[in-house]
């Protein structure tokens, strides 16, 4: 699930004429309102780190506020697919397309731990950046995952489960290994997971997850 990124470009504004790599700008503002919270990020600072001018982020994306919204589409959008490719896949078996969506919840967290860190600051207090990616891509995903929860409680196969519950387990729970990584690591986690260790960890995620929603005769 995760994407390759373009080469970083050197520090410094781009010259005249010369294109923005926007991969790499979007990378980089997540990385900046992942640190310091949205809050705590200025334009000015954003324009620092990002190599740009001030104007040039105000002429592409309107405010801060509109880059904030840029970068989280920018990444959002890969879990909103993967999630829509096992909710309804007609070639899973219903437990394991859940199993599935979790596994790649958790990969995709890893590949993009500033998406956690970001919703940690931003999930406490109402505001149209929270909104935007429950409307946006959360609630939209919801009838189908839902759909899919509905056909495994009435096959007898799992416990009702509530979907704030499967999320705040899948998304933060599977994801704050990534998303905390010195904490992990003084934990004994990899200080530096490398693509086994990542797999690993979401397989073992889903596994207990999902043992956990099971009902026993679904294993009959």
């Amino acid at each position: 699930m995760a994407y390759a990124l373009a080469a970083p470009r050197g520090r410094g504004r781009p010259r005249a004429g010369e294109e923005i790599d926007l991969d790499v700008l979007l990378q980089a503002a997540l990385e900046a309102f992942a640190e310091t919270g949205y809050n705590g990020t200025s334009v000015r600072d954003l324009s620092r780190r990002l190599g740009v001018s001030h104007a040039l982020l105000t002429a592409r994306f309107g405010s801060k506020e509109g880059l904030w919204f840029a970068a989280m589409e920018h990444v959002l959008a890969q879990t909103e697919q993967s999630w829509r490719e096992v909710a309804d896949s007609p070639s899973l078996d219903d437990l394991e397309a859940l199993r599935q969506g979790v596994v790649r919840q958790v990969i995709f967290s890893a590949a993009h731990p500033q998406v956690l860190r970001i919703m940690n600051h931003e999930g406490a207090i109402d505001s149209p950046r929270l909104r935007f990616v429950i409307d946006r891509f959360v609630n939209p995903l919801r009838p189908g995952v839902e759909r899919l929860l509905a056909r495994l409680v009435t096959a007898g196969r799992i416990r009702p489960v509530p979907y704030a519950t499967l999320h705040f387990l899948a998304v933060v729970g599977g994801g704050a290994l990534f998303a905390n990584p010195v904490e992990a690591a003084l934990l004994g986690g990899p200080a530096h997971p490398d693509a086994e260790d990542i797999r690993a960890h979401a397989e073992a995620v889903a596994d207990v997850l999902i043992a956990g929603i099971a009902l026993a005769t679904a294993e009959a």
